[in-house]
């Protein structure tokens, strides 16, 4: 038989305790996180993600190197969310430089939204080298 029966429900009390403060505490400290980051980190770490695969991938490096729009632009469809929309873009870096900006229809849908823009430049192959600038428009889907 038990003898000391006002220690196990110390004990039992203490452990209750413990859990409710650690509960709260993760609570607070989960949407203390929440509130310092913003729709804007999300995207350009989501840019920045996808330029650097484009960058590191081989497959992807030809492609941009060769202008292969349609298969990039497959790609970085796979990756953004449909909440988001996206403009990919690649420019010569040679003579003549061809700006990378928006075309005037996609300018004109974006006038009231942000735009966040990234770019990477890819320089060159084993065969050739023609630099590229490969840059990423992403904005919100409204």
């Amino acid at each position: 038989m038990i003898k000391n029966k006002r220690g196990w429900i110390r004990i039992l009390e203490a452990t209750i305790a413990i859990l409710m403060v650690s509960g709260i505490l993760i609570v607070v400290y989960s949407r203390h996180i929440d509130k310092n980051t913003g729709p804007e980190d999300y995207i350009y770490s989501l840019q920045r993600q996808i330029l650097n695969d484009i960058s590191s991938r081989n497959d992807l490096r030809s492609y941009a190197l060769t202008e292969n729009i349609s298969v990039l632009d497959d790609y970085v469809y796979g990756k953004v969310p449909t909440t988001l929309n996206y403009s990919l873009k690649i420019c010569n870096f040679t003579n003549p430089p061809t700006p990378c900006k928006l075309d005037a229809t996609e300018f004109i849908a974006t006038r009231d939204n942000n735009i966040y823009a990234e770019e990477i430049i890819i320089s060159a192959d084993f065969k050739t080298y023609d630099p590229k600038k490969v840059r990423l428009f992403i904005w919100e889907n409204i």
